[in-house]
């Protein structure tokens, strides 16, 4: 679990890769890299009622969401993942997208911050 106010933890990473600080410094520039575009085609997605990307989208960003423990995003981006799929309350997604996305983009500041990457 991150400690008080951290938005992300590395505990994971660091347990199943030997505390190796290269691969989580390598793995959170993965992250920085990838994960912000997927969260805007996330939003897109969701701006324009294509409920069957917004189910693609949601459902690749939970391996990274599991991976950092994002633990406000965890079930989050499950239920919209489900309901997008599922096309079950629809009109509550923008709402969730929204929070996925201020979450996501708070995280990606933090981390160039902690781990000195662009």
């Amino acid at each position: 679990m991150p400690e008080q106010g951290k938005l992300y933890d590395t505990e994971i990473l660091l347990q199943t890769h030997h505390a190796d600080e290269e691969f989580i410094k390598y793995m959170v520039s993965l992250f920085i890299k990838h994960v912000p575009e997927t969260n805007t085609n996330l939003e897109k997605a969701c701006s324009e009622k294509d409920w069957g990307n917004v189910h693609f989208f949601a459902h690749k960003l939970k391996a990274s969401i599991d991976l950092f423990n994002l633990i406000p995003l965890k079930d989050l981006v499950r239920k919209v993942e489900h309901r997008a799929k599922n096309l079950t309350d629809t009109d509550t997604i923008a709402k969730d997208v929204s929070f996925i996305s201020d979450y996501i983009s708070k995280c990606v500041v933090v981390m160039k911050e902690e781990f000195k990457t662009d």
